[in-house]
């Protein structure tokens, strides 16, 4: 097995992990039984949402933190005050933001869609 097929054997093990995780807290019951049918941005998602503080040391091992925060603020902070206590605990404790009521009042302002 070459060092390719087994780096991405770990990789879908521990996405598989998450998954287990996941599926265990309830909050993927509308999905098909397979880890393998979720995105990375949703698996990211559910991940900062329902998971204990603790696991989340996993998600690392699995992206760059860069794209941990991109989707976190896109799907979460976007959303204004409906994750407002998630948002500010992730924000300072997680993603180690010094301010973070600042940021998130910066960044919790949902876009406004312009449909043609």
């Amino acid at each position: 097995m070459s060092n390719h097929q087994n780096r991405n054997g770990k990789i879908e093990g521990k996405k598989r992990v998450l998954w287990r995780q996941l599926e265990q807290s309830g909050c993927l019951w509308s999905y098909a039984k397979n880890p393998d049918s979720i995105d990375d941005s949703l698996l990211i998602e559910k991940s900062l949402l329902y998971l204990e503080f603790e696991d989340l040391h996993k998600l690392c091992e699995l992206y760059p933190m860069r794209q941990i925060q991109q989707v976190w603020r896109e799907r979460l902070v976007s959303q204004g005050d409906y994750y407002g206590i998630i948002n500010w605990l992730l924000a300072a404790m997680f993603f180690d933001i010094k301010k973070p009521d600042k940021y998130l009042k910066r960044y919790g302002k949902p876009r406004l869609e312009i449909r043609a």
